[in-house]
Parts: structure tokens; C-alpha cells; sequence
């Protein structure tokens, strides 16, 4: 008895990421988030990576956005809430950790977001 072989056919789904640099200023901290100013608008629910500046140390999270809101009379800036989102342990680059062990007054340093 003769066997056919039918051919399987596999598709792939091929996903890519777009990022892009966002300056952003650091207006408040805590352990579960920060607030942020920015001259662009940021939709919620974007998650991005939060990198803060200190004294020439690089502190980074990953975050989502949870609210962005436009400040009056200024034209065009927003306040931007984001909480941490913990996707991995907190290292030595962790804001997260840099908070818990307040090794840092992170309000003097500056922020930049890169949104995924």
C-alpha cells in the first residue's frame, strides 16, 4: 500500500517593535510608579523603558503608562502617571530597587522614556 505524504504548511507570524526616544522630565517617584512631564502626548497603556539619569549612574524599569493628561495654559505639555511593571527581578539598575533602598533622591535626575 502506497503512502501519500501530505505536505504540512507552517506560517510564521513575523512581530517587530517601533521605538522611539522621548524626553521626559521626572516630577514624582514611588515605589509603584512615577509621574512624569512631556512634550508629547502619551497614550495609556503604551509600555515603555524608563531610563533616569543620577549623577552620571543609568537606572532603568520597565513601565505603562496609566494616564497622560494635558497641563492647562501650557500649550503642549502632559503629565504622564506610569507604574513600574515588574517583568523581571529588580538589579542594581533597577529604579525599583534604587527606591526601596532609597539609595537615590531620584526627583534631581533627569528621565527619558522609550516607548515599545
Amino acid at each position: 500500500m502506497r503512502r501519500h505524504m501530505s505536505s504540512l504548511r507552517c506560517q510564521m507570524e513575523l512581530v517587530g517593535v517601533l521605538t522611539r526616544e522621548i524626553p521626559t522630565r521626572l516630577v514624582e517617584i514611588s515605589r509603584s510608579g512615577c509621574l512624569l512631564e512631556s512634550s508629547h502626548r502619551i497614550e495609556e497603556g503604551t509600555v515603555a523603558a524608563l531610563r533616569i539619569e543620577v549623577q552620571g549612574q543609568t537606572y532603568l524599569e520597565d513601565v505603562r503608562a496609566t494616564r497622560c493628561v494635558a497641563i492647562a495654559g501650557s500649550g503642549s505639555s502632559y503629565l504622564v502617571g506610569v507604574e513600574f511593571l515588574q517583568t523581571g527581578r529588580p538589579d542594581g539598575s533597577s529604579i525599583r530597587r534604587a527606591i526601596s533602598g532609597s539609595l537615590l533622591d531620584l526627583s534631581l535626575g533627569s528621565a527619558g522614556l522609550s516607548s515599545t
